[in-house]
């Protein structure tokens, strides 16, 4: 008999001490590099993130979700996305919608172990947002004046840094030019001064500096200063209030007994996320009745079914947990933004070049990366039926019965139910029903199967043996895959919910104009204010150089070098160049 054990081992979480208290040592910040923090409605936001230790700035490998948010001057959540951190860095791109109107905005960004801390502080970093089609109006109100003081001894401590030396005494730029000309390919050289090389992690941004009003956000050294200055940045809660995402992302939801309010804990939940590389967890409730599900990063998928498992199903609700957005009421907005006649051109002229980039947005498009082929978690411990390879049977009976010789049915009163057969052990004395699913979706009522037109499946997975997988154990497992992975269960029941849950966002890869060949783009305008955004450079040599083409748009612009060596210290970087 084959017997599978998979089952989900809690090892002892390195990140608290001894009293189950969190350690100062694995606390973790979030240092955010934007592209740009002013923007007009219609453009996109790039930013990088990178997750440290406070304790030593290194990046940290605890959190593997990243929640960043958008917030207006009312504290109105504009929208709230999620970012994958892959051993501390991660990378968002958010498009700003035109619906929304001229004002300063902070955007946060957290994960839920920085929430354990006191104040639950998060990065926030203020943005102006700039409307040319709805008539402006005031964006702030004062606040009142014990507000006020409070908000004005933050702003004049991250003023004191802002004018604080910030000289890179590890890596220097060099452009091979400071005058060039439009379309022209320009050389940058990343050079270390050190001995060694600065391997780490940074991101790059090169873009135009116009005349608008704008926020200075902090660079990677005033971040380091300005949070070993603050009491906040390391002082801890005693014990733990939100769970962090040290495996992957939570999922988390309640259920609910209809008959015996008590009858809630050491309940067996499922969650399919259906698809051609499908997703599927079991886990088990608490006394509260409560669950938690942490995702694979693949598939990616938003479409998710949870279900209770069991003979009682039908006597208990299921309700997943909404993302909740940060606290709002924490963030304060001190100053007023009142654009004047100053501005007039310049936001038309960037409004107008932006409409232009929109518009051949299809010739010079960014792309998403694809994702990793999901396994299922039972490979490589399956059989398959292709049935295509088979003579085609028109029910399920048959083409059981005639080709998926492991599999057997049997019926009762018009109840059927789908076994497999283990050759090798007589299972008669194991109780448990067989594990049975169509497109990662689990069927607890296999009557549904024997309606279902067997033209329409690709083929049959048969797992022998007893298979213990999360809290459950199955007499064996059998997963249909649809043709077009498109299969809809009839289960219906306040045990069985359809939902939709928000994902972390797939990494982008940015496009590169390049004016090698010059009749390519002869034709098509270039307007870009934003020539390069590189959010992942390691720098592995003493000297690294970056290429990169100036656009149709003249005017001054910025180099902006962020990050981290592998050590831990910050590195920031800006030069400037001119366009003519």
């Amino acid at each position: 008999m084959l017997i599978v054990i998979n089952t989900l081992a809690t090892a002892q979480n390195s990140s608290l001490n001894k009293n189950g208290f969190i350690s100062r040592s694995t606390s973790e910040n979030i240092f955010v590099h934007l592209s740009t923090s002013t923007l007009i409605t219609g453009e996109t936001l790039h930013c990088k993130l990178y997750a440290v230790n406070p304790e030593n700035n290194k990046l940290s490998s605890i959190s593997k979700i990243a929640h960043v948010e958008l917030i207006d001057s009312e504290n109105n959540l504009i929208f709230m996305n999620k970012i994958y951190l892959d051993n501390g860095k991660g990378q968002g791109d958010f498009f700003i919608p035109t619906t929304i109107n001229t004002g300063n905005y902070k955007l946060i960004a957290y994960t839920n172990w920085m929430l354990n801390k006191k104040d639950s502080k998060v990065s926030e970093i203020d943005l102006v947002i700039i409307n040319p089609y709805i008539k402006s109006v005031k964006s702030n109100s004062i606040k009142d004046s014990n507000s006020q003081k409070n908000e004005t001894k933050v702003s004049e401590t991250k003023s004191d840094l802002a004018l604080s030396p910030t000289k890179d005494q590890t890596f220097v730029i060099e452009l091979n030019k400071i005058s060039a000309i439009k379309r022209e390919q320009l050389s940058l050289k990343i050079k270390s001064l050190n001995a060694i090389s600065g391997k780490g992690n940074y991101s790059l941004s090169i873009k135009k500096i116009d005349n608008l009003p704008s926020k200075k956000p902090l660079n990677s050294y005033e971040f380091v200063k300005y949070n070993s200055n603050n009491k906040w940045a390391n002082t801890i809660n005693d014990t733990i209030l939100f769970i962090p995402e040290l495996r992957g992302e939570i999922i988390s939801g309640t259920i609910t007994n209809s008959k015996d309010s008590k009858q809630i804990s050491d309940k067996s939940v499922a969650l399919s996320i259906p698809g051609t590389d499908f997703g599927f967890k079991i886990v088990k409730t608490n006394q509260n009745g409560k669950f938690n599900f942490i995702l694979d990063k693949n598939p990616n998928y938003t479409n998710v079914v949870a279900q209770v498992i069991g003979d009682d199903k039908n006597d208990y609700t299921i309700e997943i947990d909404k993302t909740k957005p940060y606290t709002l009421s924490e963030l304060k907005f001190t100053d007023e933004l009142n654009l004047t006649s100053d501005y007039k051109n310049s936001i038309e002229e960037r409004s107008i070049a932006n409409q232009i980039e929109n518009a051949y947005y299809s010739i010079k498009k960014d792309s998403v990366e694809a994702n990793s082929k999901a396994v299922s978690f039972f490979n490589p411990l399956q059989k398959e039926y292709i049935l295509g390879d088979y003579t085609s049977f028109p029910s399920l009976k048959e083409t059981i019965t005639e080709v998926v010789k492991e599999v057997y049915y049997r019926e009762e009163d018009k109840k059927y139910s789908l076994n497999v057969r283990d050759i090798n052990y007589d299972l008669k004395y194991f109780s448990e029903p067989t594990l049975v699913l169509v497109d990662g979706l689990l069927i607890q009522n296999v009557n549904e199967l024997f309606d279902y037109k067997t033209e329409n499946i690709y083929k049959i997975s048969v797992v022998p043996g007893v298979y213990f997988y999360g809290p459950k154990a199955f007499n064996g497992i059998i997963s249909f895959t649809t043709k077009r992975n498109d299969y809809v269960s009839k289960e219906t029941g306040n045990y069985f919910l359809k939902s939709e849950i928000q994902r972390p966002l797939n990494k982008t890869i940015y496009f590169k104009q390049d004016y090698t060949d010059g009749d390519k783009y002869n034709r098509i305008p270039d307007y870009r204010y934003q020539l390069l955004w590189q959010p992942d450079l390691t720098l592995e040599n003493k000297e690294n150089t970056i290429s990169f083409f100036t656009s149709d748009v003249s005017g001054e612009y910025e180099i902006n070098l962020e990050g981290f060596t592998q050590e831990g210290i910050p590195v920031s970087l800006r030069e400037t160049f001119e366009v003519k």
